[in-house]
């Protein structure tokens, strides 16, 4: 919880923001509930006096304004008090019920709202209630001159977060380079199947699909080179569909073996697909060359119009689905290998991360060896491509090994660089903020350590940090407490 005091003299008004009016203000809390902040802002409470709270209501895990629900307050000592009742937010996100105490003494303060987002209570153990207003301007301090004040509709109006400083496992982490390759398994190449001049229909990178048309092979020899080709496979197909049949009911029977006839099924079905497939490629342009799989052409080894045998390879074509990232690590490194468990992956501009999970990856390799033509070790991780990824791309890899257990851990987004220096904002009240400078460790690209500068329970801005910045060297929002 937060607490500020605020003297009535260092007021300021922001009710150019969202239009709403504001009344002076003492008191302000900050708490955390739920997914919830409530930053509350009210008068310190008199006898006899209507104090109007000012409730801004955020949704954490967005940090967005509560647009409806209903809101109690209420004061409660020794079992009695009183409370009042608003239905809907006076502006979106902000609240503001009002309560008129009758006796002085110590109550606790509940701010109970129910919304279709979810139910949250927030509690103040202990406020005064003052028997007249003299009393409770003796209670009054003056800020923290140093405070940057950034309010709460200009946070929800832009991309924002803020998190707790806890403990929490981290690791070392290897930064090194990566390059993204295909799988093996994941590339085929197209053979002729008969002898000619070639024509192609498809350029490298083009995406293709399975049984769409590659190559067309033509010759003055053609017909009677395929229409041999043609007859051959027809023989063959004809012979093992006979032996098919008569050996059926011999295996039934158990006169032949099981493994025998498992043979001869097998022998059948490639020359019953071999004869169709063929009999489907011929056309009176030639034999057509068509893909059989799905993907994208990623090399080809001859020449449109060139003359090819049967068997050439003609091109290569690769699935860009299922990719190898490759990451180099230096010899220096080589006792953190075999530790290595994750690994998070940069593009060449730095601000876009993918996580390893994010492309369903795994290690495949990472074995300490180099080898001859090599300076380096290679770890090899295999990914699933997400369509941000493309063959021959290179990536600032972030290796993660050795883990620790106690760390205090913050999102690279959280830190703001001058001169070589790395800065924080802490947020010290609902709508004011402490630049904080901290010291650094390694990152995983997307997580840093803090070795210094922070304890945990503090609560850090990872999100609009740099618009706080801006808004401390603008100077124009005001440094000390507001009222609404």
């Amino acid at each position: 919880m937060l607490l500020s005091c605020n003297n009535n003299n260092e007021n300021h008004s922001h009710d150019t923001i969202n239009g709403h009016a504001h009344e002076t203000e003492a008191l302000s809390y900050t708490l955390f509930s739920n997914g919830y902040e409530l930053f509350v802002e009210f008068p310190a409470l008199t006898v006899g006096h209507t104090s109007t709270f000012t409730a801004h209501f955020t949704q954490l895990t967005t940090y967005k304004p509560v647009l409806e629900g209903k809101l109690t307050v209420s004061i409660i000592k020794d079992n009695k008090g009183i409370k009042h009742s608003v239905d809907s937010p006076d502006s979106p996100g902000i609240f503001k019920p009002a309560l008129q105490p009758k006796q002085a003494g110590t109550y606790k303060l509940l701010f109970e709202l129910v919304s279709s987002t979810g139910n949250v209570t927030f509690k103040i153990p202990q406020v005064q209630v003052y028997s007249n207003a003299e009393e409770a301007s003796n209670i009054l301090e003056e800020n923290n001159e140093d405070e940057i004040s950034f309010l709460k509709e200009q946070a929800w109006k832009t991309e924002f977060s803020t998190q707790e400083v806890k403990f929490q496992p981290f690791y070392s982490v290897i930064h090194t380079s990566a390059k993204v390759k295909e799988q093996p398994q994941s590339a085929v190449l197209v053979n002729s199947e008969a002898e000619g001049q070639i024509n192609l229909f498809v350029t490298n990178g083009k995406s293709i699909k399975k049984g769409e048309l590659l190559a067309i092979v033509t010759s003055s020899g053609f017909e009677n080179n395929i229409t041999t080709k043609l007859k051959e496979s027809k023989i063959a197909f004809e012979k093992s569909k006979t032996d098919f049949v008569r050996t059926k009911p011999l295996a039934k029977d158990q006169i032949i073996s099981q493994k025998d006839f498992l043979q001869i099924e097998y022998q059948y079905k490639q020359d019953s697909l071999r004869y169709y497939q063929l009999a489907n490629q011929i056309t009176q342009k030639g034999l057509q060359i068509m893909s059989p799989i799905d993907g994208f052409i990623s090399g080809i080894n001859i020449s449109n119009g060139q003359f090819v045998n049967n068997g050439t390879a003609v091109l290569e074509i690769s699935n860009s689905n299922k990719l190898i990232i490759e990451a180099y690590v230096n010899q220096s490194d080589f006792q953190l290998v075999n530790g290595i468990f994750d690994a998070n992956f940069a593009f060449a501009d730095g601000d876009k991360k993918i996580t390893l999970q994010e492309i369903n990856g795994k290690i495949i390799s990472k074995n300490t060896f180099i080898g001859e033509k090599e300076t380096r070790i290679p770890v090899s991780f295999s990914a699933v491509n997400n369509g941000k990824l493309m063959l021959g791309m290179f990536l600032e890899a972030f290796l993660k090994t050795g883990k620790k257990e106690k760390s205090i851990v913050l999102p690279l987004s959280a830190l703001i660089e001058e001169q070589v220096k790395f800065y924080v904002f802490v947020q010290t009240g609902g709508e004011s903020y402490e630049k904080r400078q901290v010291e650094i460790s390694k990152n995983d690209g997307i997580l840093t350590e803090i070795e210094s500068g922070l304890s945990v329970g503090e609560r850090v801005v990872t999100k609009g940090a740099y618009q706080i910045k801006l808004a401390a060297l603008a100077g124009d929002l005001p440094i000390h407490g507001h009222t609404h």
